[in-house]
């Protein structure tokens, strides 16, 4: 049987580095912001949640599967896509989509917290905005995400994470910013939670049985 603590103790160290330090970077890029007069994390959160994801609506499942096949080598016709959506699970229903193409890399996952900068080129596949996966937000407030490291593992030992929660950015004000009074507030209300991922520690059981 698949030993599953062992999955979820696999997670890298360097990924959940990574991770944390783009966190932070947004919350300190904000603070430059605001002794400058640039409320730059603002305007991107207004992009996000008021004009990508209206103009996304409806295209969620559609942006997943353009994912799913982007991840994929162009040059084979093996590949494989699967969305499950366990409507009796949790408060609301959960949808699992996943396929099996190359892991998120470093640069993958740079290009799922910023807006318009994805690695792909018009002529790379479907997608090449880097704008259609915010569309998730229309379906969870906080979107979780499995990789592996390497296109061999068998396992998610890479990129996993989710993206912030109310609780989330408490956290992260007191790692930027120690003592500060009102920054979680500040941060909750001029950072959009698709800007700020949060390293997973564990693999749900279903999760894990995608690898």
């Amino acid at each position: 049987e698949t030993d599953l603590p062992n999955l979820a103790s696999s997670v890298g160290a360097r990924f959940r580095e990574r991770i944390v330090a783009e966190a932070d970077s947004v919350a300190r890029l904000y603070l430059s912001g605001k002794d400058l007069g640039q409320p730059a994390t603002r305007e991107q959160k207004e992009i996000i949640e008021g004009i990508l994801a209206a103009d996304y609506e409806g295209r969620t499942l559609v942006e997943l599967l353009q994912n799913g096949h982007d991840a994929h080598d162009p040059d084979r016709n093996d590949g494989m896509l699967e969305f499950w959506l366990r409507e009796t699970e949790g408060d609301h229903g959960v949808l699992y989509v996943a396929n099996a193409g190359e892991p998120l890399s470093d640069e993958n996952f740079t290009s799922l917290c910023r807006i318009a900068m994805s690695p792909k080129r018009p002529d790379q596949g479907i997608g090449n905005k880097g704008v259609g996966f915010k569309s998730v937000l229309q379906l969870s407030e906080a979107p979780e995400i499995y990789s592996a490291a390497d296109v061999r593992s068998e396992r998610f030992d890479g990129y996993c994470f989710r993206f912030a929660l109310h609780e989330d950015y408490d956290t992260l004000a007191a790692r930027v910013a120690p003592g500060q009074l009102g920054l979680p507030e500040e941060l909750r209300e001029n950072i959009a939670n698709l800007k700020v991922p949060v390293p997973l520690e564990s693999i749900p059981e279903d999760v894990a049985s995608f690898a």
